[in-house]
């Protein structure tokens, strides 16, 4: 389970622009429109896992002759995700955030946005991997409800508190702090990423 939670809170942290528009709603939106935004970024990451968690499970007991192909994959995946974090804009401004429509429309979009990201499913996969989601635990079937309890705990813990912060903070801190705030996830993620592939390198190459 301690696999799945970092797993989930791994992943949802790696949303970083979910995360500043989830901030920018806080500051500029009603409570309502904070929640279906954090609703939206919980429901489309926790589907994902929800993917990720029984498919490389079957992967794992099904196809071990591209166990080391599936860790190399996993290692560019998170590579890739840690240079286009380096690559990504700072934070300039909370309070830019266009009109913003109702509540329901606001789920929706972050639903669906979050979910057509293409690489949200390889990097739930490369994520689960490096965090020895099936390394503890056999890979089969009865593994699969601890490891999505863990996801589903840490997923809820990201999204949870972020909605939570921008609820009762966003408005009340001094925008250069949340600013600040926000843009030291950009090169933490990076930095975390790196570690992650390094170290699902490492397992692939001695397991």
């Amino acid at each position: 389970m301690i696999e799945g939670i970092s797993a989930g809170f791994i992943f949802s942290l790696t949303l970083f622009p979910g995360t500043v528009w989830l901030a920018k709603v806080g500051v500029q939106g009603t409570r309502a429109q904070v929640l279906a935004v954090g609703l939206g970024f919980w429901l489309s990451h926790f589907f994902w896992l929800m993917v990720a968690v029984p498919g490389l499970m079957m992967m794992s007991a099904h196809l071990p002759f591209i166990h080391f192909g599936m860790h190399l994959f996993a290692a560019f995946v998170l590579t890739y995700m840690a240079f286009k974090f380096l690559r990504s804009k700072r934070v300039e401004r909370v309070d830019d955030a266009p009109a913003l429509p109702k509540p329901w429309l606001m789920l929706n979009r972050a639903f669906t946005q979050s979910l057509a990201m293409p690489m949200r499913l390889p990097a739930a996969m490369a994520i689960l991997l490096a965090t020895g989601a099936y390394l503890n635990a056999p890979a089969e079937w009865a593994s699969v409800p601890s490891v999505l309890l863990g996801a589903f705990i840490g997923v809820t813990w990201w999204w949870g508190q972020f909605t939570l912060l921008a609820l009762w903070f966003a408005k009340r801190v001094p925008y250069p702090i949340t600013i600040k705030s926000l843009n030291k996830i950009r090169p933490f993620c990076s930095v975390l990423c790196l570690c992650l592939a390094g170290i699902v390198l490492f397992l692939g190459v001695s397991n």
